[in-house]
């Protein structure tokens, strides 16, 4: 909606203007009101009966969302303001009787700006347009699956609405030149990191996806790990059950500083009828790495048993499902640097030489050339024992064994991300998108179909017992046989799904529009592709071996996105849908941390 102010303020702007200029300020209001309900049909609860986490079925969203915009121009300058608030509809968790006086606590909401930010066309000189503010700066051309869109934070907190992104402060300058091409340069005083889903933290008690790069120290210790939360008895000796766990984690924010501004440059105009465009970043990747654990041994005064079992604390016994404490391990993430190289091409590929009525086919191409700083792990610990003299680990940092190296959870080596569309409407009521996506936005490393580098899904001891493994193995006489004897059982006694660190989608969507344009159904599947791999120790063979997880098998895994929506007019709308996402746990979208399957339905007022 479009408002030109009359009376008294008109008149006082173009007095105030003088009478050489008569330049008229013009304000375009407009906003919305949506309401979300989301229903979760399937349990994604994660954790043994000492670590769970429930994730499980009922109401998921219950959401009210007011939009605000406001876009005020006077002559050559602008400023545009566009604020989101929303109000949640439940509190998480009431800790006292006191918060229930607490109307923050027990109504929580949020408030956001989308945008906040000065425009000046012309500044100085002529072509030169200058942004200060709070803004978004989406410089891809993808649909929805960006990987040169870098200054701005992903926003992946809502799954239904992928691809959205944090806005931040920023100055962005835009110089036009040869009426076709476009230098522009935004500089981030602040760096910001995404801003993950509510499930992420599920993945938290899934312990067995250990991060490290090299593979016999990553097999070691899921080893000991799956070691010290087993109960033994050696020697009349009983060893206790300590698990580890998670108890915490921090995030570690860059400093504030000139070093760590991100910045980037793009060049972009139209060649022969095609958008193209060549980009720069330096700065960080906004998902966080984990580059430090510290573990603390902590014993109860009593066992603890699972309580779906009926069993209570008793005397000493290895078959009972009860641990005697817990293994508590404090995470340290950190944002990696990064520098990205960006391509871009648009436009479209003619068909009327073939017939006349024949529409031209949409494409679009998006690469982004990642050059990764490398990321050191560190492992350190307070003294802990299991039962005996013979298996205690020292106080400080853990012994990798890679001759006085440490280990890495990303690597210096160059990755790729892209994505390859086409799109073709059918007259005025089908459409059908289809892509080809190599990364998503959360994927960082090298590792893919053309270069070997795999990522830790799922893992489990297969032996009978990881102490008999351990003895077997044992040299007594050797002050680091405990280390070497944990290294033989990881390689011949640890089971892991594996999956390329950057993954492959095949993506595709159909449109329909009908009863005059307002109705619409949509179609969005997005199958993963990137290939699964069982990682196992062959006895026959004397070595480890890859098994392909067959794609329509337990390597499948797949996201369905039906959608309804239909439009009434004058800004009412009403939509309903499904997100299905489909795959084993260990799969990209079967994990539990990407929340599982919605119901969903929306109202909405735009004015």
């Amino acid at each position: 909606m479009r408002v030109r102010l009359a009376g008294l303020l008109t008149v006082g702007v173009l007095l105030a203007a003088g009478p050489d200029r008569a330049d008229e300020l013009r304000l375009e209001l407009g906003g919305a009101i949506q309401s979300d309900l989301r229903f979760r049909p399937d349990d994604k609860s994660v954790g043994s009966f000492y670590n769970r986490l429930e994730w499980k079925p009922g109401i998921a969203r219950n959401e009210n969302r007011l939009e605000f915009k406001l876009r005020a121009r006077y002559g050559d300058a602008a400023a545009v303001v566009e604020l989101r608030a929303a109000w949640l509809g439940w509190a998480e968790q009431v800790l006292a009787i006191g918060e229930l006086a607490d109307r923050n606590r027990i109504d929580p909401y949020y408030f956001e700006a989308r945008a906040a930010y000065l425009d000046m066309n012309d500044f100085l000189v002529e072509g030169l347009d200058l942004r200060v503010g709070q803004q978004l700066v989406l410089w891809g051309v993808g649909d929805q699956f960006n990987p040169t869109n870098n200054l701005n934070a992903n926003d992946v907190e809502d799954v239904l609405l992928f691809g959205d992104q944090r806005a931040n402060f920023m100055v962005r300058a835009d110089y036009t030149f040869l009426d076709d091409f476009t230098l522009s340069g935004v500089l981030v005083p602040v760096f910001q990191g995404a801003q993950i889903p509510r499930s992420s933290p599920l993945g938290t008690a899934m312990i067995d996806r250990v991060s490290v790069l090299e593979d016999d120290l990553r097999k070691r210790i899921v080893f000991e790990n799956t070691l010290t939360s087993y109960r033994y008895q050696f020697l009349g000796m009983n060893i206790p059950a300590t698990p580890a766990v998670v108890s915490g984690s921090k995030i570690v924010l860059p400093e504030r500083n000139f070093e760590n501004m991100p910045f980037s440059f793009r060049l972009a105009g139209n060649m022969l009828g095609q958008d193209v465009a060549l980009s720069y970043y330096r700065g960080r990747h906004d998902f966080p790495q984990p580059v430090r654990n510290h573990a603390h041994q902590r014993m109860f005064d009593t066992p603890s048993c699972d309580p779906a079992s009926g069993v209570t604390s008793g005397e000493f016994d290895p078959s009972l499902p009860c641990i005697d404490g817990v293994i508590e391990t404090e995470v340290e993430m950190r944002y990696p640097r990064m520098q990205v190289i960006g391509f871009n091409m648009a436009g479209e590929i003619p068909l009327d030489w073939i017939d006349e009525s024949l529409l031209g086919i949409g494409y679009r191409i998006e690469l982004g050339v990642y050059m990764p700083e490398a990321v050191e792990f560190e492992i350190y610990q307070d003294t802990m024992f299991a039962g005996s003299l013979l298996l205690e680990q020292p106080a400080g940092e853990y012994d990798y064994g890679l001759g006085g190296e440490k280990p890495h959870v990303v690597d210096e080596r160059v990755f790729a991300k892209w994505v390859v569309g086409l799109d073709y409407s059918f007259g005025p009521h089908w459409m059908v998108n289809l892509m080809w996506v190599h990364g998503m936005a959360d994927e960082f490393g090298a590792g893919d179909f053309l270069r070997k580098g795999y990522q830790l899904r799922q893992s489990r001891f297969v032996g009978e017992s990881p102490y008999d493994c351990l003895f077997a193995n044992l040299d007594i006489s050797d002050p680091d046989g405990a280390a070497k004897a944990a290294t033989v059982c990881g390689e011949r006694s640890t089971e892991e799904i594996l999956r390329p660190r950057i993954g492959d989608y095949a993506v595709a969507g159909v449109d329909f529009k009908f009863a005059d344009q307002k109705a619409l159904l949509r179609l969005f599947v997005l199958w993963d592709v990137s290939g699964y791999y069982r990682s196992y120790y062959d006895e026959q063979a004397g070595q480890r071996v890859l098994e392909y997880l067959s794609l329509f098998g337990d390597g499948f895994s797949m996201i369905l996105f039906p959608e309804f929506h239909y439009n009434f007019g004058n800004g009412f709308e009403l939509g309903a849908g499904a997100l299905l996402q489909l795959g084993k746990r260990f799969t990209k979208f079967g994990d539990p941390a990407a929340g599982g399957s919605l119901l969903w339905t929306r109202v909405r007022f735009s004015f």
